[in-house]
């Protein structure tokens, strides 16, 4: 059997023929797919943090009002997380990802034509179930369809797209769209998402590795794999959901217990960050004094940075292991974090300027968030493994903008938020630490 490199484990015989096959226009077609689903997650994800401003002006609400709409989205990420990730190890990885997206799209064409707080908290609920579900299910498609040795730096590509459309987002508003009812805009949003999930059922393929696991000999992984143009069809492999291998509870054994713990660790100090920055910077800015252009201004610095991260930081990925480049970003993103508070008092050169490092910095680690994790679990609980990880990560997603409402409401500045914000990135430096060093002597061994 092959040996995996770049997991320290045996690579299955699929594996092994992938590995040695050149790309091919399939891997490709799933790879920009995946693209286009994490960019309009990443428009609907960040637009109504974009609109805030608009909102609240129309409801007459207070700033601090929307910490718990902001947090609202990240309890249906928890629930989208361990849901459709589980249900990917189940249905497969193409339909769990075109349920994410329907997921995601419905409650977003609702919320077009809520009235009230309640209201809009139901749908961004509803909304994060279909958020969480989408970077496992496409983290686990991509991967299974990659050689090895791409699979790092692709996945983190995959979910450049949240970046993206955070950009595009942010973008657009400083543009005549800003003149639009925001619920019309949030209409448009709900049509480019019932777009992109009839793409999907049109032109998405199934995982080769699942099909082989769940369905060996048929027509279907056929013509998988002369899509993939194998001249060899690979040994069928043992069904572990036959068994129930893939659950949960697989995700603590065979010597995984702790190496879990500490990831889920790793995802909820890093989202606790990328949730404070993606919900609260428009309208903190815009709380410091700031016009709400120059806070749109900011926010677009902020993705255009993650756009640069996650176009450079996977080379490094490439080069060096990828647990010490995302200990170093990690570690960046605190340092950006506190020099963006001790700015934002300032000129606007300067809040860009910090705004923009923050975005690769803080959006960068999240990029490589999810290669370890791929590494780290086996095929048959991928999906479940990589879904749990973001499910746990929302907890910080769900308390970081509760807390900075918190803040804001006990008359803490804004500059001591963003302070405040590097410690649970902190917290998962030590938490990757360990968890590199607990891997290492695993290799070791």
């Amino acid at each position: 059997m092959v040996g995996n490199p770049e997991a320290g484990t045996p690579a299955s015989p699929l594996e092994a023929l992938i590995d040695g096959a050149p790309l091919n226009s399939m891997q490709i077609r799933v790879v920009l797919l995946c693209a286009l689903v994490t960019l309009v997650e990443g428009i609907d994800l960040n637009l109504i943090p974009l609109l805030a401003p608009a909102i609240a002006e129309d409801w007459s609400l207070p700033s601090a009002a929307f910490g718990a709409i902001f947090s609202s989205g990240p309890i249906g990420l928890i629930l989208g997380g361990l849901g459709i990730g589980w249900l990917a190890d189940r249905i497969g990885r193409r339909n769990a990802l075109i349920a994410a997206t329907a997921m995601m799209t419905l409650p977003t064409l609702a919320t077009a034509f809520v009235t009230t707080v309640p209201q809009l908290l139901v749908c961004r609920i509803l909304t994060g179930i279909g958020f969480g579900g989408v970077v496992p299910a496409a983290a686990a498609l991509v991967s299974e369809f990659l050689p090895t040795r791409m699979r790092a730096s692709v996945v983190a590509f995959v979910i450049l797209g949240q970046a993206v459309g955070g950009l595009l987002a942010s973008l657009a508003l400083q543009t005549g769209l800003a003149a639009f009812d925001w619920q019309l805009l949030i209409l448009g949003m709900g049509a480019l998402c019932t777009a992109t999930v009839l793409f999907l059922v049109a032109f998405l393929p199934e995982s080769p590795r699942y099909l082989l696991l769940r369905y060996p000999g048929s027509a279907r992984l056929s013509a998988t794999l002369a899509s993939l143009k194998l001249t060899e069809a690979p040994a069928p492999e043992a069904d572990a959901h036959a068994t129930g291998r893939a659950s949960m509870m697989a995700l603590f054994t065979q010597g995984r217990f702790t190496g879990t713990l500490l990831l889920w660790m790793v995802f909820i100090g890093v989202c606790a960050a990328v949730s404070f920055f993606t919900s609260w910077l428009p309208l903190i800015f815009n709380y410091a004094g700031k016009s709400p252009v120059e806070a749109a201004q900011v926010a677009s610095a902020y993705w255009a940075g993650g756009i640069v991260s996650g176009l450079f930081l996977p080379l490094f990925a490439l080069r060096w292991n990828v647990n010490l480049v995302l200990m170093v970003s990690i570690l960046l993103a605190a340092l950006c974090s506190i020099l963006l508070g001790m700015t934002v008092g300032g000129g606007l050169t300067g809040n860009l300027t910090m705004a923009f490092a923050s975005g690769m910095f803080i959006s960068g680690s999240f990029y490589l968030l999810y290669p370890p994790a791929v590494r780290f679990y086996p095929t048959e609980i991928r999906s479940t493994g990589i879904g749990a990880a973001v499910a746990f990560g929302r907890i910080g997603n769900v308390l970081s903008p509760l807390a900075a409402s918190l803040l804001l409401e006990t008359g803490v500045n804004p500059a001591t938020v963003f302070v405040a914000m590097a410690a649970p990135l902190l917290f998962s430096t030590l938490a990757l630490a360990l968890f590199h060093a607990r891997e290492s002597r695993v290799k070791a061994i």
